[in-house]
């Protein structure tokens, strides 16, 4: 099965071997500079395990530590770890705030047990226990998803 585009991480553009990295000082140029920061923002974003504060019942708000990376949408290979603070008592679904500053969210998405094939409800999810919840682009008519672990 394909990854959609939109759960893929934003790829790198190439060096250009004409652009100066370093100045006649001996100083890292801007070029340079932003070419080390995306190499940064790629590998903090490449496999991301995010651990999550958790809050709710039904509707679970991850929010990222401050260690996290920068999040610009639900990505395949994702992975959100938290423990949850209240027992599930109906369908379970889950948002995601990029940063503590952040004034917006992530959509919200229904959360799936049994590998994605049915999504999580009452019982399902038990306070202070610990998860890990992947992003799969396919669930729920490729609008997306949580499967918990």
């Amino acid at each position: 099965m394909t990854i959609p585009t939109a759960a893929q991480l934003t790829p790198i553009p190439a060096i250009n071997a004409r652009v100066a990295l370093v100045s006649r000082e001996g100083v890292l140029t801007s070029e340079a500079m932003a070419t080390l920061d995306k190499w940064r923002a790629y590998g903090l974003g490449a496999g991301r395990l995010i651990p999550c504060h958790a809050t709710g019942t039904n509707v679970i708000t991850l929010l990222p530590t401050d260690a996290s990376p920068t999040l610009e949408g639900y990505r395949f290979g994702d992975a959100f770890l938290f423990w949850a603070e209240n027992n599930s008592t109906g369908a379970v679904t889950a948002k995601v705030k990029p940063k503590s500053t952040s004034t917006y969210t992530l959509a919200t998405i229904k959360v799936y047990i049994t590998n994605g094939s049915a999504q999580a409800g009452a019982g399902d999810v038990v306070a202070n226990s610990v998860y890990v919840a992947y992003f799969a682009p396919h669930l729920d008519s490729n609008a997306g998803g949580l499967v918990l672990k």
